[in-house]
């Protein structure tokens, strides 16, 4: 198949990829241009930014710079932004948030995806090794190339992806040179 034609999609498990970045990176990155390089000159037909939104009324702060970034993801052409949702939980007396669905939308996507030939080939930014058995299955049962995009240190990236994947794209300081805000 020639390589110009073929159709990529990007799969982006947003906050995971949001904390693998700083915590490997320290630094903000163009996520349009993060894509475009990832994929070099095959044709970039969807971009899927996995995220739960933050609550105005619990963190109004937060809140204000989240939507400031997604009005910039909304200004990348092919982008589609699909919420999950936050659930509040306590432990000892102590508030904290759950990301809820943002992981079953990713995972569905890639896979019905595939079945429905939207893509050839798909980049996947997650270090989430739950999402194994969705690039499985997209592989062996729709003949797709996925790979998986590892962002941090060895502990960090997904041993059970790197072993399912068709292959692991390593993203190092270099790359993150030439993408940086």
């Amino acid at each position: 198949m020639n390589s110009e034609k073929r159709k990529i999609a990007v799969y982006i498990d947003g906050s995971n990829f949001y904390f693998s970045i700083k915590n490997r990176f320290n630094c903000k990155i163009d996520i349009e241009k993060f894509c475009k390089k990832m994929v070099n000159k095959d044709n970039l037909i969807k971009i899927n930014y996995y995220i739960a939104p933050v609550e105005q009324f619990s963190n109004p702060e937060m809140y204000a710079q989240q939507q400031s970034f997604f009005d910039k993801l909304r200004e990348i052409k092919n982008l589609n932004i699909i919420f999950g949702r936050l659930e509040k939980r306590k432990r000892d007396g102590e508030t904290y948030y759950v990301e809820k669905a943002t992981d079953v939308n990713l995972a569905l996507d890639i896979v019905l995806d595939a079945q429905a030939d939207i893509y050839d080939k798909a980049y996947l930014i997650s270090n989430d090794g739950d999402f194994s058995g969705a690039v499985t299955a997209s592989i062996e049962r729709f003949n797709k190339t996925v790979i998986y995009v590892a962002i941090g240190n060895e502990k960090s990236i997904s041993y059970h992806l790197k072993k399912v994947a068709s292959k692991t794209l390593k993203i190092d300081e270099k790359f993150i040179e030439d993408v940086k805000l």
